[in-house]
């Protein structure tokens, strides 16, 4: 199984460092960037393609819903997870689409589900796009 590419994004190069810390030792993950804004989480995310970008909420600039939506309207489709020290915007991840909502400090187990449901939604994905042959649709 290739390791997901990932790119995180928070304004505060603590959180980042705990987060990349945190998903090297969860293993079959590779950090490919970081950003501390929208702007260039948006930049990241149109030049390295990652499969999951793990959004901070509050930033400078572009918050982190701001840049999910423009993340579709560009046709770009990183798995998004938001991470963030407040709960009260989890409602709202889930309207653009977020794969998870986590809460700062990151808990590693909490973050070891996650990734797997990241996978699993990308298997899905990816599975839906793959043509059907006509034995399968005699099945």
């Amino acid at each position: 199984m290739k390791p997901l590419r990932a790119v995180v994004v928070d304004d505060e190069q603590l959180a980042r460092d705990e987060v990349c810390y945190l998903l090297g030792q969860a293993g079959q993950v590779d950090v490919v960037g970081q950003a501390a804004n929208g702007v260039d989480a948006l930049r990241l995310a149109g030049e390295l393609a990652p499969d999951l970008l793990l959004l901070d909420v509050q930033m400078p600039g572009l918050d982190g819903f701001e840049v999910a939506r423009r993340l579709v309207e560009a046709d770009l489709r990183p798995q998004v997870v938001f991470l963030t020290a407040f709960d009260q915007y989890a409602i709202d991840a889930f309207s653009v689409n977020a794969v998870d909502y986590m809460l700062k400090p990151v808990d590693p187990a909490r973050l070891q589900e996650m990734l797997g449901r990241v996978r699993r939604r990308i298997d899905t994905e990816q599975a839906a796009k793959l043509p059907l042959s006509p034995s399968d649709l005699e099945k």
